[in-house]
């Protein structure tokens, strides 16, 4: 004999948790609110829907396998309510995570066509709600499967008129969602009503099967609760996408601190008025701007790094969305200064634009991009560099200035050819190129934590990404010191480790001259300098939410990699470092775990670019 309680040891609780663990590297405060509210909601009205059922004897269980009955049901059923909560909301956010929520908000789609896809299907439901209320009489045959009918379509109404065009925008992701969940839970219940665990009422069914040992109305109860489950985890999906992208001004006058304080202490049912406000919203409602400009940031990512589009998914979705509005900057602002076919003159008046949107934005009250005036802009910048700016509004409350005057100095370093001299030019050209990106990176990440830390812990912990920055960007020098003579004409070595006959070589571009043990003595001299940093580097990571751990230091143990690779060269300096297709699956996988020690391929393009990964 099969017990309720060994129904969930042997099949419910092993699949939670595998999921659990496999999203633990994931996880974040919405998550949190996600799992939270539903299954409140679930347990709580699946508890008093249940015991009608059980006291209509529609289903019932054999006294001897269950530990103990509230009201009519089994303790182990009410368990179930919130395992298959959770379980079914776990696989969603697997399944969804892949692609930001924000791509499937189209504001600019037809009111009519929104109006009638939400409504046709809405007025369906309900006539089905009520013709299944109507026949719901204790007894008959259609007992059960009315009741499963009046119990779930009312609230799948409700969840597509907040979701529905959403969910169309990604079907595979929403029906794999429904039906993987659904197929295990049916095979589960197959297994429990052969054992005798529970048995469904032929008096208050139809009888007729699916499967052996699977009545039809248990197979439409577990497609109808995950549909439900899914529409509304994809529903929280989008409030929350809409929050994230849209409400910029609540941050308006606050600093780090207060706004993490402010997070941690929001109350729960403030949080849940503020997605309820969201989720009746339109997609017509909003501001077409706002989508328009991350999905051209965006395309800038994908475009420019396939390497970084895909690794950011280890992130959270709204920290990965944040860093690649940052990435979108970063790299347009650096294609600005890169691109040999506009005049030298006319790229300096574009950075001269450029450090002027900086002032502007950083004198403002607001993160609107409306309260900018583009017009200026949108006369001497490229469509795509305005919408990455736009977008770049948004992190406003998250950075400083000074990181990015920082990096626009180093934008000016490239842009007049200044030689990098000494070791101390060395450090301080890393750091303007570098060392900034991982501090703006670091400030994003830690705002959306809501773990603790001091100004001070606070203060060490950049600096340990702007050290860290400096690794990365040092093993970047050293593995391109061929690439960056042939395709640039620059020597970014201190000039006073070279010979006049040296550095002469590398600057018209045939550095491949000097002898291969040269070669590996200046690249062995750079890989060893970024090592003795990385060791203090390294433990910033310590400090960052465990959420984005896994990442960050893949993405470090990445340069670290090809620096060991570099070090491993013992008769010919390698023009390039790369892996293996596979191998770069085996580290996706291993980065999923915060398990890092594998190599990855780094391609570059320009000096910036390339620490922002290629």
């Amino acid at each position: 004999m099969l017990t309720y309680m060994e129904v969930h040891l042997y099949y419910t609780l092993p699949v939670l948790g595998l999921l659990l663990w496999l999203l633990k590297p994931f996880h974040s405060t919405e998550d949190n609110l996600k799992y939270k509210f539903l299954t409140l909601v679930a347990f709580s009205t699946a508890s008093l829907w249940d015991n009608y059922i059980v006291y209509h004897r529609a289903w019932s269980y054999c006294p001897s396998c269950v530990t103990a009955v509230i009201g009519y049901v089994p303790l182990e059923e009410y368990m179930f309510f919130i395992i298959m909560t959770l379980m079914t909301v776990a696989f969603t956010n697997l399944v969804m995570r892949w692609h930001l929520h924000s791509f499937f908000i189209k504001p600019d789609t037809p009111l009519i066509q929104s109006l009638m896809i939400r409504l046709i299907p809405i007025a369906g439901l309900l006539a089905i709600s009520y013709k299944a209320w109507i026949t719901a009489v204790p007894g008959k045959s259609l007992f059960y499967g009315s009741c499963i009918l009046w119990y779930a379509c009312p609230v799948l109404a409700l969840l597509w008129f907040g979701a529905g065009e959403y969910m169309l925008r990604r079907p595979i992701a929403v029906l794999t969602s429904i039906i993987v969940p659904t197929v295990f839970l049916c095979w589960v219940d197959t297994v429990a009503i052969g054992a005798g665990t529970w048995d469904i009422s032929l008096r208050t069914s139809t009888g007729k099967m699916v499967l052996p040992h699977l009545p039809v109305e248990e197979f439409m109860f577990f497609l109808l609760i995950n549909t439900v489950l899914v529409f509304a985890t994809c529903a929280i999906d989008r409030t929350q996408a809409i929050i994230h992208l849209y409400k910029v001004d609540r941050y308006q006058h606050q600093h780090r601190d207060q706004v993490s304080e402010k997070r941690t202490s929001k109350a729960f049912f403030q949080q849940i008025s503020e997605m309820t406000k969201a989720f009746c919203l339109l997609d017509q409602m909003l501001n077409s701007g706002a989508t328009q400009d991350l999905a051209v940031s965006w395309n800038i990512l994908r475009d420019a790094s396939k390497s970084f589009y895909t690794a950011s998914a280890v992130f959270p979705c709204h920290i990965r969305q944040d860093l690649g509005i940052l990435y979108g900057f970063c790299r347009a602002t650096d294609d600005l200064c890169d691109n040999e076919d506009v005049p030298v003159e006319d790229r300096e008046q574009q950075l001269k634009v450029t450090k002027q949107f900086v002032k502007d934005l950083f004198s403002q009250k607001t993160n609107d991009a409306s309260a900018i005036d583009w017009e200026t802009y949108c006369a001497q910048l490229p469509p795509s560099c305005i919408s990455a700016f736009k977008s770049f509004t948004r992190l406003r409350h998250m950075l400083e200035t000074d990181a990015i005057e920082e990096l626009l100095e180093g934008y000016d370093w490239d842009l007049s050819r200044r030689p990098v001299t000494t070791e101390e030019d060395l450090r301080r050209y890393s750091a303007c190129v570098a060392s900034t990106v991982g501090e703006m990176c670091t400030r994003i990440i830690l705002w959306h934590s809501d773990q603790k830390i001091d100004n001070k812990e606070f203060k060490w912990t950049l600096e340990r990404a702007r050290d860290m920055g400096l690794v990365l960007q040092y093993t970047n020098i050293a593995r391109d010191i061929v690439t960056d003579s042939q395709e640039l004409g620059r020597c970014y070595l201190p000039t006073d480790w070279l010979s006049k006959d040296e550095l002469n070589l590398i600057q018209v571009g045939k550095a491949r001259k000097l002898s291969e043990k040269r070669l590996l003595e200046l690249c062995h001299n750079l890989v060893d300098k970024a090592s003795k940093l990385k060791v203090q580097a390294s433990r910033g990571i310590v400090k960052l939410p465990n959420n984005c751990k896994g990442g960050v230091r893949a993405a470090c143990n990445v340069y670290a990699a090809i620096g060991t690779a570099l070090k491993e060269q013992k008769s010919r300096y390698p023009t390039r470092a790369h892996i293996k297709k596979m191998d770069r699956a085996k580290i996706a996988l291993l980065i999923t775990k915060s398990i890092t020690n594998s190599d990855h391929s780094k391609m570059r393009q320009g000096k910036i670019r390339s620490f922002i990964v290629d």
